[in-house]
C-alpha cells in the first residue's frame, strides 16, 4: 500500500503517502527507484479522485476509457486488430498489452509475451515477473490523472452548480445583491425596532423577513437551488459576547469579558448558506469561516451606512421644524416662560451648534463609510471574482481550482483590512491591530447613530404630536372655539431645548475627537501595510504617493487599490494633520 488514511475528510488530507513503502529498486535508473517522488504524488491523486468520484460524486459507474490512454498509431491498429477479435476481453487485454499492463511470463516452448513498444526490463530477483517500463507507467498515470480530473470537474461544474453557487456565495454572504439587502434592512429594522432586546425574536419571522426580501427583489431570479441553501442564523449570547463586532479602545480585555452586554436583534442576525458535498472540496470550512468573516464586516457596514442615512433624515425632519417655528413665530416662540433673551439666546446658539456638530461628524462617517464600501464592493469583490472566473476556466485539476478559491480568499481578507497587522503606535506606545482598528472606527460611528437616536428620538416624537395636535386646533378655530386653552409643550416646541444641553453637546464632539483619532491611526497603520515591502520609500502623510525605488510586484499589485483607497479618505490631508 503506497497511501495511509488518517482523517475522514474525502479530499483534503484524507490520504498521505507512506515514504517507506515507495517502490525502490537501486539497480533501476539512474537515481534507483521503480517510481519518482512526482510520479508518487501524482498516483495519490489518480487514487484520491477514484475514490472522490465513488463516494461524494455518487458516480459507482464510470471507469476509465483505456482506449484515450492510446496513441494514434495503437488507436489505429487496435480498430485494425477488432475486426478479427472474437470477444471484448480480448479487445481488452490487447489494449493493455499495448499500454505495457502485463507481466513477462514463459509460454512452455522458450518464447515469451513481452509488450511490443516499450523497453522492459527484468526484476533484480532473475525470475519471471513483472515487466518494468518507466515511460509507459508515467504516460499512464499522465493520462488517468487527466481522465479523473475532468470528470470530477465536469461534474462539479455541469451537474453539481460549483460556479453558480460561488457566484450565490458572493450575492448572499458578500452582499452583491443590492436591492435584496436594502429590502432585508428595511424588514430587520421594522422587526427589530418593534422588540427590546432578544427574548421575542423568533425564527419563524426571520424566515418570513428573508423570503419577502427575497420575493420582493431581483435575487428571486437567483438559481432555486441556490436559494434553497439560503437560510437565517440566530446566534447565541454566548457566541455574541465572545465574538463582538463593537470594541472601546478604553476598554481592557477582561471588562469587555465581564462587562454586561445588551443584546439586540442585530447582534444576534446572520444570513447563512449552506454546502455539502462534493461542493465542500473547493468550499472547506476554512473557506466558509473566511466567508462569515467577510460577511460580518460587510454587514456591519451596510447597517452603519442604513442608520447614518436614517440620522440624516432625522436631522432634516428637526431642522425643517426648527427653521418653521423660527420664521412663523420667531425666536420667542423657543424661549421657555421665565427665560431673559441673553440666555435664550445663549441657548439657541448651542442648539444651533449642536445640529452642525452633527452635521458635520455625519458627513465626515458617511465620506469613510461610503469610500469604504466602494473599495470593497468594486476594487475587492469585484475585481477578485473576476479573477476567480478566469483561474477557474483555466484549471485542469481538482486541486487547482481549490487553490484558485483559497486564493481569491486570502486576497479578499487581506484587502478587506481583515488580517492581523500590528502597529505600535509611538504616542502612547499601545499596540494596534489593523482589523481591530478598523472594528475601533466603525464602533465610533455607531456610537454616534446610537447617541443621534437617543437625542433626537423624544424631539421626533414631540415634532409628530404638535403636528397633530395643530391640525386639532385649526379645527376647533374654525369651529369658533379656543384653539388651545393652556400651555403645550410640544406645540411650544419646548422640546428643542432639550438639544441645547452642555453635556449632550459634549459627548457629540467627544465621539467627534475620537473618530478623528481612530481613523487617522487606521490610515497610519495602511500607510505601513502599503510600503511595508518598499525600499527608499518617501512617505510622510497617508496620502501622499511613496517614490518607491523596488518593490515586491506581487504585494505592489496587491496594495495599488489600498493606495488608492488611502488617497480617497485623505484627500486632503485632513488626517495628516
Amino acid at each position: 500500500e503506497l497511501f495511509q488514511k488518517i482523517d475522514d475528510n474525502l479530499w483534503h488530507g484524507h490520504f498521505v503517502l507512506v515514504q517507506d513503502q515507495i517502490p525502490f529498486l537501486p539497480s533501476i535508473g539512474r537515481t534507483g527507484g521503480i517510481m519518482t517522488q512526482s510520479l508518487a504524488n501524482e498516483i495519490l491523486i489518480v487514487g484520491k479522485g477514484i475514490n472522490f468520484i465513488r463516494r461524494c460524486l455518487h458516480d459507482s459507474q464510470w471507469t476509465f476509457d483505456l482506449r484515450t490512454f492510446l496513441s494514434r498509431h495503437d488507436y489505429d491498429q487496435l480498430l485494425s486488430n477488432a475486426k478479427h477479435s472474437s470477444s471484448g476481453i480480448e479487445m481488452s487485454q490487447q489494449v493493455k498489452r499495448m499500454l505495457g499492463f502485463q507481466y513477462d511470463f514463459d509460454n512452455g516452448d522458450g518464447s515469451s509475451t513481452k509488450p511490443r513498444r516499450f523497453d522492459n526490463r527484468r526484476d533484480l530477483s532473475g525470475q519471471c515477473g513483472e515487466i518494468i517500463s518507466q515511460s509507459a507507467l508515467e504516460r499512464t498515470v499522465s493520462i488517468a490523472a487527466q481522465q479523473v480530473h475532468k470528470h470530477i470537474l465536469t461534474s462539479l461544474v455541469q451537474k453539481h452548480h460549483l460556479l453558480q453557487h460561488l457566484k450565490g456565495l458572493k450575492e448572499i454572504l458578500f452582499l452583491g445583491q443590492g436591492d435584496f439587502i436594502s429590502s432585508l434592512l428595511d424588514g430587520l429594522h421594522t422587526e427589530f425596532e418593534s422588540h427590546n432586546g432578544i427574548d421575542e425574536i423568533y425564527m419563524h419571522n426571520m424566515t418570513g423577513i428573508l423570503y419577502d426580501a427575497i420575493r420582493n427583489t431581483n435575487a428571486k431570479f437567483l438559481p432555486s437551488f441556490v436559494l434553497q441553501r439560503v437560510h437565517i442564523k440566530l446566534l447565541s449570547a454566548m457566541d455574541v459576547k465572545s465574538q463582538r463586532f463593537w470594541i472601546d479602545m478604553n476598554d481592557s480585555e477582561e471588562n469587555a469579558k465581564n462587562e454586561a452586554i445588551e443584546l439586540d436583534g442585530w447582534d444576534i442576525f446572520s444570513l447563512c448558506y449552506d454546502i455539502d458535498a462534493p461542493l465542500t472540496a473547493v468550499v472547506h470550512p476554512d473557506a466558509m469561516e473566511k466567508y462569515y468573516k467577510v460577511f460580518n464586516l460587510l454587514f456591519r457596514l451596510k447597517r452603519i451606512d442604513w442608520m447614518l442615512n436614517s440620522t440624516w433624515r432625522q436631522s432634516t425632519v428637526l431642522n425643517h421644524a426648527l427653521r418653521l417655528m423660527i420664521s412663523k413665530y420667531g425666536d420667542v416662540a423657543l424661549r421657555p416662560t421665565g427665560t431673559s433673551s441673553t440666555k435664550h439666546s445663549n441657548d439657541l446658539a448651542r442648539m444651533k451648534q449642536l445640529l452642525r456638530t452633527f452635521a458635520m461628524t455625519r458627513h465626515k462617517m458617511v465620506h469613510f463609510i461610503s469610500n469604504l464600501q466602494s473599495y470593497l464592493m468594486f476594487e475587492v469583490l469585484e475585481s477578485g471574482w473576476k479573477d476567480l472566473v478566469s483561474k477557474l476556466q483555466s484549471s485542469r485539476t481538482l486541486d487547482e481550482v481549490i487553490s484558485a478559491h483559497n486564493e481569491y480568499l486570502d486576497e479578499i481578507v487581506i484587502k478587506s483590512l481583515l488580517d492581523n497587522v500590528t502597529k505600535k503606535s509611538e504616542e502612547d506606545g499601545r499596540s494596534y491591530e489593523l482589523e481591530k482598528q478598523l472594528r475601533l472606527v466603525l464602533t465610533t460611528a455607531y456610537r454616534f447613530c446610537k447617541s443621534h437616536e437617543l437625542i433626537f428620538g423624544d424631539a421626533l416624537q414631540s415634532i409628530d404630536k404638535a403636528a397633530e395636535k395643530r391640525r386639532g386646533a385649526e379645527r376647533r378655530s374654525k369651529a369658533g372655539k379656543w384653539g388651545f386653552d393652556k400651555l403645550d409643550p410640544d406645540v411650544e416646541g419646548l422640546y428643542f431645548y432639550k438639544l441645547c444641553d452642555d453635556k449632550t453637546l459634549l459627548d457629540i464632539m467627544n465621539i467627534s475627537q475620537d473618530f478623528d483619532t481612530s481613523l487617522r491611526y487606521l490610515l497610519s497603520m495602511l500607510n505601513e501595510k502599503i510600503n511595508g515591502s518598499v525600499t527608499n520609500a518617501v512617505m510622510n502623510t497617508p496620502s501622499k504617493t511613496p517614490i518607491v525605488s523596488m518593490a515586491d510586484s506581487v504585494l505592489a499589485r496587491n496594495n495599488d487599490s489600498l493606495r488608492f483607497l488611502t488617497f480617497r479618505l485623505d484627500f486632503s490631508e485632513f488626517y495628516s494633520v
